[in-house]
Order: C-alpha cells, then sequence, then structure tokens
C-alpha cells in the first residue's frame, strides 16, 4: 500500500491546544477517516510547530477528496483551521515528501526476512 508523509505548520502558539484536541480526536472523524481509505495516520509534532504526519492509502488523491466530502471533517477543520501558521483549510496545506527509503522494502528487495518491520 502505498505511504504518504507530510508536513504542515501549527502556531506556535497554539501547540498545547493542538496537542488537547488530537489527544481525543471524535468518533464520527476516527470512522470517517477509516472509511475514506486512510490507514497508519498518525501526527508527529516538533516544539517549533513543525506538523509531519504520515499514512497509507491505496489512492491518495481519493482518500483526501473521500473524507474532505464529510461533514464531521469540515466541522473539525474549522475548528483547526485558527491553530495553523497560515489561514485557510489545514488540510490544503500539506506538502507532501518523497519517500526515499523504507526498511521493509528494501529488506524484501534482498530477499531477506521482514518481520517486525
Amino acid at each position: 500500500m502505498p505511504r504518504y508523509c507530510f508536513t504542515s505548520q501549527v502556531d506556535p502558539r497554539h501547540l498545547d491546544r493542538y496537542r488537547e484536541r488530537h489527544a481525543a480526536v471524535w468518533p464520527g472523524l476516527l470512522i470517517a477517516l477509516r472509511d475514506a481509505g486512510w490507514r497508519h495516520y498518525s501526527l508527529f509534532l516538533r516544539p517549533d510547530g513543525l506538523l509531519v504526519g504520515f499514512f497509507e492509502a491505496d489512492d491518495r488523491d481519493l482518500a483526501q477528496a473521500r473524507i474532505a466530502a464529510t461533514e464531521v471533517n469540515a466541522r473539525w477543520q474549522r475548528e483547526m483551521a485558527g491553530l495553523f501558521a497560515r489561514d485557510g483549510d489545514p488540510d490544503r496545506g500539506f506538502e507532501y515528501l518523497p519517500e526515499v527509503f523504507c526498511l521493509a522494502d528494501q529488506l524484501r528487495a534482498a530477499g531477506l526476512p521482514t518481520e517486525g518491520c
């Protein structure tokens, strides 16, 4: 399954609020993300506000379009918008990064076991 990594920028003044909101994401949004095709989705936040996200999806654009079409995501994005360094829909501000290394892929290519990956 394809893997995707992205960055965004949380306003450093709002890091605590951002962490609080993500410590208890609405169950309806969790279900919507899952049903839209987002898998193994994680977010990482640096002290200066750099946000790094990772997820897997069969089709990134389709998964993004599916979640964007939900009412629960629209509500969540409105609540989160003020926590980011730039104005607008946080989901549209992602900068995607190309993958340059994957341990499991290289182990498989070398014919080596991938247990624990």
